[in-house]
């Protein structure tokens, strides 16, 4: 006799091997659905912060390939000239370039800083593995728990 349930004052019914095995599959399905939903809102966030640093890097690369020719272009006219008027101009606008890119490079640098690694996902992929092989952890996670802490939503890992 098999108790179908964690309550242990239900008492036990009968049910087939093949009824044990389809329940043991929902529910290892369940908890794989769960880690993927949990592993996707934690990689949306990092793709993000990826986006933010690959548009800043754009930015950064543009401005100082273009201040790098206003300063070719500066160097010429200040031989050719040596005077004020055309060089100084193109010095000018040759910082105003690198004054940019410094401030578009010290973003990235920023939002790049506070990427971390997908914790939740790890920990609870972890604990799911030390579940199935019969081990114990003092810190457990609840994955109900979990994901409602993160996220603000409350999701049952058992489809119903």
């Amino acid at each position: 006799m098999i108790n179908t349930t964690n309550d242990p004052s239900t008492p036990p019914t009968q049910r087939s091997i093949g009824e044990l095995v389809q329940s043991i599959r929902d529910e290892l399905l369940g908890v794989v659905h769960h880690e993927i939903d949990i592993a996707k809102k934690e990689i949306t966030g990092i793709a993000i912060k990826a986006g933010i640093i690959a548009a800043c890097a754009a930015v950064l690369l543009f401005l100082l390939l273009s201040a790098w020719v206003m300063l070719l272009f500066a160097a010429a006219t200040g031989l050719q000239a040596l005077g004020l008027p055309y060089w100084a101009s193109f010095l000018i606008v040759a910082g105003v370039f690198v004054l940019i890119s410094a401030i578009a490079g010290l973003v990235a640098f920023l939002v790049f800083k506070k990427i971390k690694a997908p914790e939740t996902t790890i920990e609870t992929a972890q604990s799911a593995v030390d579940a199935v092989q019969g081990k114990r952890r003092s810190n457990a996670v609840s994955y109900d728990d979990t994901f409602e802490e993160l996220y603000g939503k409350q999701v049952s890992s058992r489809t119903e």
